[in-house]
């Protein structure tokens, strides 16, 4: 940990300070009014969210649904770089391509007959706008160290070779555009691995955390001292279709209420039982015996659920403690420093309880069938993006005096938003070979040391 600390503070004073603005065709300009902020060099930092990541992976035909995406056409006219996927996309880890609904019943989610895509704009003489990188950790932004080499026991995302290209760290490149405007989305990732795995222990713990931000920060107002920034609150990793599809409790023959079996006997109240024991379930592993699965009818063979397929009610509390203390340290700096905050921890929170109603329809946060999050459960879907930037909008026009429109979310009502069938029986959802799939998307590396 003292060697990342020390390496940010390292890029942080050495970080060279040319200002520079690359050259691109001009995105349509709707009617903005920016208020105090300055739209003329927009620059995007952040994770998956801001890459546009959908159904495990990252691919064009969702990438420009991003929240960062949208914005920049919204308030239209600045230059927006950004690398793309072709063909069926890249997974997380540059292992396949990204997930696609094969059958709905049975729900098989995979990626046979499908291509995986390469990176496209890798030749760009400038730098890239949008700097989201699936998998970013908030040290990512002033420290490269650990991002190119799948051999460092550090290395947790494939796809930073693509956004930066070896053209030094993020904060380098922020030097050279001057942006005049900045979102800022990070901390996401330390909480969402060890969840994925269910560990109840992030990565970095508070006070790390806050002193990373702090010096980012810090940092990124050393090389733009006059953007304007948005920054992100860091959402509830329980409040995803990932940790929410599965019920800790079934029926026994009998009809009367039976836990799961866990590592340690009958679940407790409460506990989440992740996508990642989807197959498991399906075989009758973690039912007691007298029972039956509740996703396929296999009998119970009271063999106990892994506990990386689990989440205890303690384990989920020490996580959500965490994202308070994130969000704690967020709130702080954005109010010393006078930033707009784009509460995402509320806004998920709020679709997980309430759903959204629109155009006649009503959509939820429930695995596949709901609508407002891709296929693996965790990134939202192109819906769920424009939910996402009229969140920035609304916090950027209410900090700055701005008068940007919202984004019509009729626009973002692609074939992956709209709610689906639900399987026959009322049945919840089982993803065939959930096991294999997911994790491949978060796998034992990203485990906490």
């Amino acid at each position: 940990m003292t060697r990342m600390i020390r390496n940010l503070a390292i890029g942080l004073a050495t970080l060279a300070l040319a200002a520079g603005c690359s050259k691109i065709t001009a995105i349509d300009r709707p009617a903005v009014q920016p208020g105090s902020a300055d739209f003329t060099r927009f620059v995007a930092l952040g994770t998956s969210l801001a890459a546009g990541t959908e159904s495990g992976g990252t691919v064009e035909r969702h990438q420009p649904y991003s929240y960062a995406n949208q914005f920049a056409r919204v308030i239209g006219g600045a230059p927006f770089d950004r690398y793309t996927i072709d063909q069926d996309g890249i997974d997380t880890f540059d292992t396949g391509p990204v997930f696609n609904l094969l059958s709905l019943d049975p729900l098989i989610i995979g990626a046979t007959g499908h291509v995986k895509g390469t990176a496209g704009n890798q030749a760009l003489a400038t730098d890239y706008h949008n700097l989201g990188v699936p998998g970013a950790w908030l040290f990512d932004v002033a420290d490269s160290i650990h991002c190119y080499h799948p051999a460092d026991p550090y290395y947790h995302t494939a796809h930073f070779p693509w956004v930066a290209r070896h053209r030094g760290t993020l904060l380098h490149q922020v030097a050279r555009i001057q942006p005049t405007f900045i979102t800022f989305e990070y901390g996401a990732n330390e909480i969402l691995g060890p969840s994925t795995q269910g560990s109840g222990t992030v990565f970095f713990d508070v006070l790390t955390w806050s002193l990373l931000l702090r010096g980012t920060l810090d940092g990124l107002f050393a090389v733009a001292p006059n953007a304007k920034v948005a920054i992100f609150t860091v959402p509830d990793p329980t409040d995803v279709p990932f940790a929410r599809t599965f019920s800790w409790i079934t029926r026994d023959d009998l009809g009367a209420p039976a836990p799961l079996i866990g590592p340690s006997g009958p679940l407790a109240a409460g506990t989440l039982v992740l996508l990642t024991a989807g197959d498991s379930l399906a075989r009758g592993t973690g039912f007691p015996v007298g029972s039956h699965s509740y996703l396929t009818g296999a009998p119970g063979n009271g063999r106990p659920l892994r506990d990386d397929q689990i989440l205890t009610p303690a384990e989920a509390a020490s996580l959500q403690a965490a994202v308070q203390g994130y969000n704690a340290a967020i709130a702080t700096e954005a109010s010393s420093r006078g930033y707009a905050v784009v509460d995402l921890h509320a806004v998920f929170k709020g679709l997980a309880a309430d759903g959204l109603s629109y155009g006649g329809q009503h959509y939820t946060t429930a695995f596949v069938t709901g609508g407002l999050f891709s296929l693996d459960g965790i990134h939202p879907s192109d819906l769920g993006y424009g939910i996402m930037v009229n969140a920035l909008i609304d916090a950027v026009n209410q900090k700055y005096g701005a008068v940007i429109p919202r984004v019509d979310l009729s626009t973002c009502l692609t074939a992956s938003s709209y709610r689906m069938t639900p399987a026959p029986g009322g049945r919840v959802p089982y993803v065939r070979d959930a096991e294999r799939l997911y994790a491949s998307m978060f796998p034992a590396r990203d485990l906490p040391r």
